[in-house]
C-alpha cells in the first residue's frame, strides 16, 4: 500500500506498528523510515517506525488507514480572514519557517538535529524552546499548512462587542492636561461611510486621505439650514455625533490592505509595472507529476444554445485547460460561462483534482479510471494574472499548501505548456467548422449570420472537448520529455505514457489534503434560501437528512424563510453542499419534483428560469387587452341578467323572496338533468307506434311535493323500511 506524507493512521489490533493514531509527516525512504506524529493531547515528539513495518502492518489489517475531520477553526478562506488573525498567523510561520525550510530536506528528522535547532532558534528570538516545540508539534498535526497557525477562537469570545455611551473604550483624551469631549463610539452604520469615504482616496478619485475625510463629513455628517443662503447653508454636526480624523484613518486601513490601496493609487497597469510581485518558475526543476500545474483560459470560437431550449443563444463558451507541467498531460478542464476569471478558474482546477469518472459519466462520456486518472493536488501552480490576482485564489496557499506562481503580461512564454495546448484542441476539433462556429476571417457583407448556425450546447460541446482531450493524452508524442530512465524502459513519449510510467515509479508527490477543504476552496458559494419546500437555490428545491432532522422546512414554514450559504458543482445541478455545525459538509440532493433538472448545469437551469419568468412585450400587451376584453364581456352579462330580471314582478315581501328556495333548487336541478348533454345512441329513439301526441309534461315532479318526496327519499337508510 503505497503511503504518503499526511497520511493518518489508526491501529485495529495490538499486534499493530503503532499504539495511537498518527499522522506521517515524513518519509525516508533511503533508511526506510516513516516519522509519525501522535494525534492524541498532550502532544508529543515525532519519532520514527520502519516503512516497510507499516507497510506489512497496513496489509496485514492491524493498522488501517483513516480520515480524519478538518478542525473548524481551519474552515476558513483567505479573504474571510480579518488582518489580526493573518498578521498573527504570519508571526508564528515566520518563527517556525526556518526550521521546516532547513539546510537539507529532512534535516528536523535527524537524530539529534531537532533540539539542537530548536535551541538555537529560540536564542535567537530570545523565546522559550517550549513554544516552538507547541508551534513545530501544531503544523505537523493538522497536515502541515500555514492555517494549522490559525488562533482557536471556536469556542471563545463575543460574537459582537457593545460599549456602554457612558464609559467608553481607551484612554481618556486630555488637552494640555484638561478632560476633553471624548470621540464618538463608531457603529455599523459610521464604518460604512467611513468604507465608502475612504474607497475615494484608495481609488484615486480625491487627492489625499484629508481630501476624502471631508468629503465623507460633507455626505454623511452635515445638514442643510434653509434660513441662510444656498453658499453657505451646509453646517456640519457636533463632534459627539461625528467620527473624528483618526478613527477614519484606522478604520479606512482596515478595509483596506496597503497592497490594494497602492494598486488604486497607482492604477492597475503601473501597479503591475513596477510593484507586482516577481514570481517565476523554470521547468528545469520540476521533480515530477504533480509538482508544478499551468492554467489558462480562451474564449471557444463557437456559439452555443441552451440546453432545454435550442432556440436560446447563450453566446461564446470559456474553455478552462489545466496542463501537468511535467508531463503535458491535460489533467482538468472547464466549459461554461464564467470567466476568464476567478470563478471560472476555481472550476477548472476542481476539475483537476476530483475523479474524471464522474465528471465524464455526467455528460454522456464513459470510461475507465485509468483512461484518465489525475485526481491529485499540485504544489505549484502557474497562471495568468486574470485568473489568480484574485484574493480568493490566496487561499490555495493558506487552506491547501499550493504554492502560485503569476506570469507577467504579454509573456505566454512562461507558460508554454498551457498555450499551446488550444492550438492543438482547435486542430482536433475542428471548431470553427462546427455549427455556430466562428470563420477565420470576419464576415462579409451579404452573407450568412454564423450566430444563426448555433446547434451544439454546452453538455455537447463539452463531450466534444473531453473526446478531444482523452485522444491528446493517449496519442499526442513529445519525445523531447523523455529522460533516460524512461528511454531505458521505453515508454511511449505520450503524456498518458510519461504519467502512468511515472505512478508505476512512485514519481507522483500529490498534495493530499481533505475534500472538505478542497470544497471550501475551489466550489463556487452562493446564497440559498430555507423554504417550506426545500433548500431554495436558483428555482430548485435541494434536500437533505440533516434539514428534516432540524426539522427547517417546519420553521420556515411557520417563521419564515431564512439564508443560509452553500456550494454548488456549475457542472451539474443534482447536489449542492452546506455546512453543519461543525463546519462539515453535508450534501443536498434535489426534491423529487425537480430531479428532472439533475442532468443539466445548474446556471442554464437558473438561466431558462429567469428567461421564462420575464414576459415578452408582446405578451404583456395581449394579456392587458383580455383583461380588457374580460371586464366588458362580465360587465355585458351583469347588465343582461339585470335587465332580464326587472321584466319580471319582484316579490312583495322579502320572505316571500327566499322561500322554496329547496324546491326551487330540486326543480332546477330536474331540468338540468334532462337537458345534459349526453352520447349519441344513449337515449332511446321512439318507435313508430310510440310516435303520437307529445302528451303534456307537468309543471312539476311528483306533484306540488316535489321538494318534499325528493327530502323523504334521502332520509331512506339501507336497511330501514317505511
Amino acid at each position: 500500500m503505497k503511503i504518503f506524507v499526511n497520511g493518518v493512521f489508526e491501529p485495529v489490533t495490538e499486534f499493530s506498528v503503532i499504539t495511537a493514531m498518527v499522522r506521517a509527516i515524513h518519509l525516508d525512504e533511503k533508511h526506510d523510515l516513516v516519522f509519525v506524529i501522535e494525534l492524541s493531547e498532550p502532544l508529543r515528539q515525532p519519532y520514527a517506525i520502519g516503512l516497510e513495518d507499516l507497510r506489512c502492518s497496513l496489509d496485514s489489517g492491524d493498522t488501517k488507514p483513516v480520515t480524519i475531520s478538518t478542525p473548524e477553526f481551519m474552515m476558513v478562506l483567505e479573504d474571510d480572514l480579518d488582518e489580526n488573525a493573518k498578521q498573527a498567523r504570519d508571526e508564528k510561520w515566520a518563527v517556525i519557517a526556518p526550521l521546516i525550510d532547513s539546510g537539507y530536506p529532512g534535516q528536523l528528522f535527524v537524530r539529534g538535529e531537532l533540539g539542537r535547532l530548536v535551541s538555537n532558534r529560540s536564542s535567537e528570538l530570545g523565546i522559550q524552546r517550549k513554544t516552538i516545540y507547541r508551534l513545530l508539534y501544531r503544523y505537523w498535526v493538522h497536515g502541515q499548512v500555514r492555517n494549522s497557525l490559525l488562533n482557536n477562537y471556536t469556542a471563545v469570545g463575543v460574537s459582537a462587542r457593545n460599549y456602554d455611551p457612558s464609559r467608553p473604550p481607551g484612554r481618556k483624551p486630555k488637552f494640555q492636561g484638561v478632560l476633553v469631549q471624548p470621540a464618538k463610539i463608531i457603529s455599523a452604520v459610521d464604518k460604512r461611510c467611513i468604507r465608502l469615504g475612504y474607497a475615494l482616496y484608495v481609488k484615486d478619485k480625491k487627492s489625499s486621505i484629508v481630501s476624502a475625510y471631508d468629503e465623507m463629513l460633507n455626505k454623511f455628517y452635515s445638514v442643510k439650514d434653509i434660513s441662510k443662503k444656498p453658499e453657505d447653508n451646509r453646517r456640519l454636526l457636533p463632534n459627539s455625533e461625528i467620527p473624528n480624523f483618526r478613527q477614519f484613518n484606522y478604520w479606512g486601513k482596515q478595509f483596506f490592505d496597503d497592497v490594494e490601496t497602492e494598486r488604486g493609487r497607482k492604477g492597475l497597469t503601473k501597479w503591475l509595472k513596477d510593484c507586482r510581485p516577481l514570481s517565476g518558475t523554470v521547468r528545469d526543476w520540476l521533480r515530477g507529476p504533480c509538482h508544478q500545474f499551468e492554467i489558462d483560459a480562451t474564449i471557444a470560437d463557437i456559439y452555443l444554445v441552451n440546453s432545454y431550449s435550442r432556440r436560446m443563444l447563450i453566446g461564446r463558451p470559456v474553455l478552462y485547460i489545466v496542463v501537468d507541467s511535467f508531463s503535458g498531460m491535460i489533467v482538468g478542464l472547464y466549459v461554461g460561462l464564467e470567466g476568464p476569471s476567478w470563478n471560472g478558474a476555481r472550476q477548472a482546477l476542481f476539475n483537476a483534482f476530483t475523479s474524471k469518472v464522474e465528471f465524464c459519466a455526467q455528460n454522456d462520456v464513459e470510461i475507465n479510471p485509468e483512461d484518465w486518472d489525475c485526481r491529485h493536488l499540485p504544489h505549484h501552480i502557474y497562471a495568468d494574472r486574470g485568473e489568480m490576482l484574485s484574493l480568493a485564489s490566496e487561499g490555495l496557499a493558506s487552506g491547501l499548501g499550493i504554492e502560485m506562481g503569476t506570469a507577467p503580461p504579454f509573456r505566454p512564454d512562461w507558460k508554454p505548456m498551457v498555450e499551446s495546448r488550444f492550438g492543438i484542441l482547435n486542430d482536433l476539433t475542428g471548431i470553427r467548422w462546427l455549427p455556430g462556429g466562428v470563420a477565420a476571417r470576419e464576415k462579409e457583407r451579404g452573407e450568412r449570420d454564423y450566430r444563426l448556425d448555433a446547434t451544439l450546447n454546452l453538455k455537447e460541446f463539452t463531450q466534444i472537448i473531453i473526446r478531444c482531450v482523452l485522444h491528446y493524452n493517449r496519442h499526442h508524442r513529445q519525445p523531447d520529455r523523455l529522460t533516460q530512465a524512461m528511454m531505458n524502459d521505453g515508454v511511449e513519449p505520450t503524456p498518458i505514457g510519461i504519467w502512468t510510467w511515472a505512478s508505476e515509479n512512485e514519481l507522483i508527490e500529490p498534495n493530499n489534503r481533505p475534500d472538505e477543504l478542497v470544497y471550501l476552496h475551489l466550489l463556487p458559494r452562493e446564497r440559498a434560501s430555507v423554504q417550506k419546500g426545500g433548500v431554495m437555490f436558483r428555482g430548485m428545491h435541494y434536500v437533505c437528512e440533516m434539514a428534516v432532522e432540524k426539522n427547517w422546512f417546519a420553521k420556515a414554514r411557520s417563521r419564515g424563510v431564512w439564508s443560509i450559504e452553500c456550494w454548488y458543482d456549475p457542472n451539474s445541478s443534482a447536489h449542492i453542499w452546506i455546512q453543519d455545525d461543525d463546519k462539515q459538509f453535508i450534501r443536498c440532493d434535489l426534491r423529487r419534483s425537480d430531479a428532472k433538472y439533475a442532468g443539466y448545469r445548474s446556471d442554464e437551469i437558473y438561466d431558462l428560469i429567469e428567461a421564462y419568468r420575464q414576459k415578452p412585450t408582446a405578451h404583456r400587451r395581449a394579456e392587458l387587452e383580455s383583461r380588457v376584453e374580460l371586464t366588458d364581456v362580465v360587465g355585458n352579462i351583469i347588465n343582461n341578467a339585470l335587465a332580464e330580471q326587472k321584466q319580471e314582478p319582484a316579490p312583495a315581501t322579502k320572505a316571500e323572496a327566499v322561500k322554496n328556495i329547496r324546491e326551487n333548487r330540486a326543480e332546477e336541478r330536474f331540468m338540468e338533468r334532462e337537458t345534459a348533454p349526453v352520447p349519441g345512441g344513449v337515449r332511446a329513439k321512439p318507435t313508430d307506434r310510440e310516435v303520437g301526441p307529445t302528451p303534456k309534461v307537468p309543471e312539476s315532479y311528483a306533484g306540488p311535493r316535489s321538494a318534499q318526496v325528493i327530502d323523504m327519499l334521502k332520509r331512506i337508510r339501507p336497511g330501514h323500511t317505511k
